[in-house]
């Protein structure tokens, strides 16, 4: 016990390999959640796509279910009294690095577990990573306290927990690390890194071991032609991404005060919010969690839109995930912001094919969808990486970090900050 409690090399590293465990465990449990209340509530097999089983449903069912969705995660809340569960998650994790030494409550894991797999299954419009992320923090946060470690040392495993998170559920590693230095702002030291890339390498290999998960992967066509057009084009990638971005994060920002000023009872707040993405959703399905991915990855289908719809879809995606965490829904931003960042590089696209020119379709989306998540996050790294590793895109690396970089620098102009600075 001694070897944790002071704080050894030795030490830290065999709770960074049980937090790599716990990260692991906590991923593929609240992966077989989402997937179970997406079948509880939609009765959704696999034997159909999620939009051809939601469309085969009544019209009121499909506003029903995100309403009923949204009550159970009110009556949750209110029964467990774990407020530090609700919203994104990121932002929580980051008050607790900021004002608690790193203590999170060991409640807030299944808390976040289920309230965020029933929000992201009963099709609410939000993403998987916030949750993973407090998930592993709060693993991370509980194995110090269990083992008594000094203050500093949480703080150092509560981050390490939150690379275990993202490793194990998008099967990136390395944007795990990269999350910990850019937005927890964890110092750059051998220590540091070292305790944390344990716990996220142990939970991805672990997850691909034990679960059979090697996380979320994109099978794209990542070749890129580098030229000066391409190079122009993916500037004005940039531009729009931060607009993107900045309209995202102004819509949350909005949503989270209207609603903590709705004159309704805490309680039933997400309800109101589930109904009315349920009402949202009769015209653009697109926008409920189960369909987010699936459309991503489907860069066909996207291209495929016309310029009118995938316009309506995008504007729209961004108002139902203000509606989804503004009325106390949780779930996490950073599937709204690739679907976002996808639907951006589409409109370009098209754009530049009505100018009379042709480009590469699928690295321009795929550009789209770190561009518009790095202005957001103000993490153009962990934008960049997290984007390569789940599309095994080598050779569209290097214009990943440039539009990264670009569309971060552009943000900064108009004084945007990070969304997970966002007050919660």
């Amino acid at each position: 016990m001694h070897w944790f409690q002071k704080g050894t090399v030795f030490g830290l590293l065999l709770l960074a390999v049980v937090i790599g465990l716990g990260g692991a465990i906590g991923a593929e449990l609240f992966h077989v959640l989402i997937h179970t209340s997406t079948s509880l509530f939609y009765g959704y097999d696999g034997s159909l796509t999620f939009l051809e089983t939601l469309t085969a449903i009544p019209w009121w069912q499909r506003v029903l279910i995100p309403t009923v969705g949204g009550l159970l995660v009110g009556l949750i809340f209110t029964w467990a009294k774990v407020s530090e569960a609700e919203g994104e998650g990121v932002p929580e994790v980051m008050e607790a690095l900021a004002h608690r030494k790193g203590t999170i409550r060991p409640i807030v894991a299944p808390v976040k577990i289920i309230t965020a797999a029933i929000t992201l299954g009963s099709g609410g419009s939000a993403g998987r990573e916030g949750p993973v992320i407090q998930i592993g923090s709060t693993i991370g946060s509980s194995v110090a306290q269990f083992f008594k470690v000094q203050p500093m040392d949480r703080m150092l495993l509560l981050a390490a927990g939150a690379a275990a998170g993202i490793a194990g559920t998008f099967g990136a590693p390395l944007a795990g690390i990269l999350f910990t230095i850019e937005i927890l702002r964890h110092k750059l030291r051998i220590k540091t890194v070292l305790i944390v890339a344990v716990a996220a390498f142990v939970s991805h290999f672990l997850s691909i071991v034990l679960f059979d998960n090697s996380g979320l992967r994109f099978s794209a066509d990542t070749r890129f032609l580098y030229s000066v057009e391409s190079v122009v084009i993916v500037g004005i990638v940039a531009f729009v991404a931060a607009i993107a971005a900045i309209l995202f994060s102004k819509s949350l920002s909005v949503s989270k005060l209207l609603g903590a000023k709705a004159p309704l009872p805490h309680v039933f707040k997400p309800a109101v919010g589930g109904f009315l993405v349920g009402v949202i959703g009769l015209l653009v399905p697109y926008i409920h969690e189960p369909a987010t991915y699936p459309l991503m990855v489907d860069t066909i289908s996207i291209t495929d839109l016309s310029l009118t719809v995938v316009m309506l879809i995008l504007s729209i995606k961004i108002i139902a995930t203000g509606i989804t965490l503004g009325s106390g829904g949780s779930g996490g931003v950073f599937a709204p912001l690739l679907l976002v960042g996808a639907l951006v590089g589409t409109v370009i696209i098209k754009l530049v094919a009505i100018l009379g020119l042709t480009v590469s379709g699928t690295p321009i989306i795929i550009l789209g969808m770190a561009a518009v998540f790095a202005a957001a996050a103000q993490a153009p790294l962990t934008a960049a990486i997290i984007v390569f590793e789940i599309t095994s895109g080598y050779t569209l690396l290097p214009a990943l970090l440039f539009v990264c970089f670009v569309t971060v620098l552009i943000s900064k102009k108009t004084k945007h900050k990070s969304i997970y600075a966002l007050p919660s």
